[in-house]
């Protein structure tokens, strides 16, 4: 296992692996050793009590492979050795989560909720508008396939990874040579030369036949298909409307408008200038000065101070402190204070700008007051209108009654898919059909049927199927266009694959590629000296590092969108490029995350050695080694 393990580190699906599987830490810790053969008890994975049974391994596998044709578009059914790969990384996953699960409870390791609800609460990702919000949390639920539940068992084994694993860790350092070491690689300068093979450079010099595009369409009917459509019939109650309905009290309005008397009211400002000294004599000179007619400013920077020290801006007494506070709201405007002494400084003060207070009668403030007491009071009266909306559909009213009782229309939408996208409807639903929850809810019902009530951070939802378009093959002749833009894509696709494979050949069998090049018009291009973290033409920072693998004059054939680079090293130079301070810290940083890899797996064996782990690679399609 542990060999396999380093293959598939090779393995360019690596990373879209290890991104599906989310491992928090790699280890194997030895499971290799417990591995027993196949019994009659259908456990995959046994770890002391803990346990997974194969129906369990199999519904979180296949979860995964579809997290994978998400992100890839590879459908790992289809590619036995790299769905083996995952599987292998998912069996060793739940290992360490059982190990660490375990752990938890031999130290007595837990959290409590009133933690891991705040900890959901300030998380960004689910947040709109800075407030936390049900409905986005949810959708990340959604998309990461997990049940609340099991979400915030996740949490607490991330925080108990942080006791238990990454704060004993923490001190991990990294030698001196090793960042020399690293230094001369990272700084490494080489010299290349490539060709582009580019896709929109091909030139098609036929059409496709009446055959082609025939076969085209029974090969790719499912791409051709027309998705399933519903027709809706839409209750929904914005935040307004609700909020629209409460009556605010004057005692309610008066307790709001005590409570937040600072959004009423604009305290008094001036706008002062400030000179300060060390000592007496030097302020009574510039005070002389000024006395006698010189500019504030061009005193204060003749003192030292810049512009910033001296120009304060507008400040309101709770800015200052009390003594000063006294002195610049008692000063004329435009007028100079004395000297005056101010705890260890001697200061000089100018009021070049006044605002005086400005209060907000209640009368002028009543109509932002009620707004704000009817939004607060409509948000948490939500769930009371869900209820109350699920009681009348379950007496048996119709929408149209539900409407006329909280005195808004119903909605009409055609042709609604499951991504949203609709024939036509009410400006006033383009934010709700853009609601996951909604669409979600549209599509879980029959004809004829609504829907239970959904709430949305902007109102709430009621639907109701009028009507469904079933997803149907699109006719042949409206598949033409589309047909074509297929075969062109597929044919220059070919024609690309066919020019950069006789590169190939001929680079392998010895030909230089400078000649292999013109052989096929194609120019040659050449750098100057570069190191792995610059970037060549279209090249990514993963492809520099391809390149800086290779040997000199070893071709490397490397694919970007629909083109490709054929690159070869023209020269390895050994005097290595001078680092930045961010390359350094890099160095450090990168070596100082291996060392802590390498000693997470060194204390997560350590656990391992107190529980008795089974894992039965049989009964996940994989062969034991």
């Amino acid at each position: 296992m542990i060999n396999k393990f380093a293959k598939m580190h090779n393995s360019v699906f690596t990373k879209i692996i290890l991104t599906v599987t989310a491992l928090s830490f790699m280890s194997l810790f030895g499971v290799s050793g417990y591995i027993t053969s196949a019994n009659s008890n259908k456990t995959v994975v046994k770890v002391d009590d803990l346990e997974m049974t194969q129906s369990e391994f199999n519904y979180f596998l296949q979860r995964k492979l579809l997290e994978f044709k998400n992100m890839s578009g590879i459908d790992l059914e289809e590619h036995a050795e790299q769905k083996s790969q995952i599987t292998d990384a998912l069996l060793k996953a739940k290992v360490d989560e059982m190990i660490l699960e375990n752990t938890m409870k031999k130290y007595n390791v837990d959290f409590p909720t009133s933690l891991v609800r705040e900890i959901i609460l300030v998380t960004p990702q689910f947040s709109v508008n800075g407030q936390f919000s049900r409905e986005q949390f949810n959708w990340y639920l959604r998309q990461g396939g997990v049940e609340e539940k099991e979400y915030i068992k996740n949490l607490k084994l991330n925080l108990a990874r942080s006791v238990l694993l990454d704060s004993q860790v923490s001190y991990a350092n990294v030698p001196e040579i090793a960042q020399q070491m690293m230094a001369k690689v990272v700084g490494q300068r080489r010299t290349f030369k490539y060709v582009k093979v580019e896709n929109k450079n091909v030139k098609v010099t036929r059409s496709p036949s009446k055959d082609e595009l025939d076969q085209y369409y029974d090969d790719m009917k499912e791409e051709l298909m027309i998705p399933e459509k519903r027709d809706l019939t839409v209750l929904y109650l914005a935040q307004n409307d609700l909020a629209n309905k409460i009556e605010v009290t004057p005692e309610e309005i008066a307790a709001y408008y005590k409570e937040h008397i600072d959004e009423f009211e604009q305290p008094a400002q001036r706008h002062v200038l400030q000179m300060v000294f060390e000592n007496e004599e030097k302020a009574n000179v510039a005070y002389a000065k000024l006395q006698e007619g010189a500019d504030f400013m061009t005193e204060a920077k003749e003192a030292g101070q810049t512009e910033a020290d001296t120009d304060l801006g507008f400040v309101g007494k709770d800015d200052l402190a009390d003594e000063l506070s006294e002195i610049i709201f008692a000063l004329p405007l435009n007028k100079i204070s004395e000297v005056q002494k101010v705890a260890d400084s001697w200061q000089i003060l100018k009021v070049i700008e006044a605002k005086e207070a400005i209060k907000m009668p209640k009368t002028q403030a009543e109509a932002k007051i009620i707004n704000e007491i009817r939004q607060d009071k409509a948000y948490d009266n939500s769930y009371e209108v869900v209820s109350e909306i699920e009681d009348k559909l379950g007496a048996g009213a119709d929408l149209a009654a539900i409407a006329e009782s909280y005195g808004v229309s119903l909605y009409n939408v055609k042709g609604v898919s499951e991504d949203g996208r609709y024939d036509s409807a009410d400006d006033t639903l383009s934010e709700i059909l853009k609601n996951k929850d909604v669409i979600d809810t549209a599509f879980s019902y029959n004809e004829g049927e609504t829907g239970q009530a959904v709430e949305t951070d902007d109102g709430i939802a009621v639907v109701k199927v009028d009507g469904i378009i079933e997803s149907h093959e699109q006719p042949r002749d409206e598949a033409e266009a589309k047909l074509r833009e297929f075969w062109l894509e597929n044919e220059r696709a070919s024609i690309v694959q066919e020019l950069v494979d006789n590169i190939q050949h001929d680079v392998d069998a010895g030909d230089d590629l400078t000649s292999v090049a013109h052989r096929y018009n194609l120019s040659v291009k050449n750098t100057m000296p570069v190191t792995r973290d610059e970037k060549i033409d279209v090249l990514t920072t993963d492809d520099m590092r391809t390149l800086f693998a290779a040997l000199k004059d070893e071709p490397q054939i490397i694919k970007s969108g629909d083109d490709y680079v054929i690159a070869v090293t023209s020269d390895i130079f050994d005097d290595s490029a001078s680092l930045s301070d961010a390359d350094k810290k890099m160095i450090l940083q990168t070596l100082y995350n291996e060392n802590v890899r390498e000693m997470t797996e060194a204390l997560l064996q350590d656990f391992a050695k107190d529980y008795k782990i089974e894992v039965n690679q049989h009964r996940v399609g994989l062969n034991e080694e």
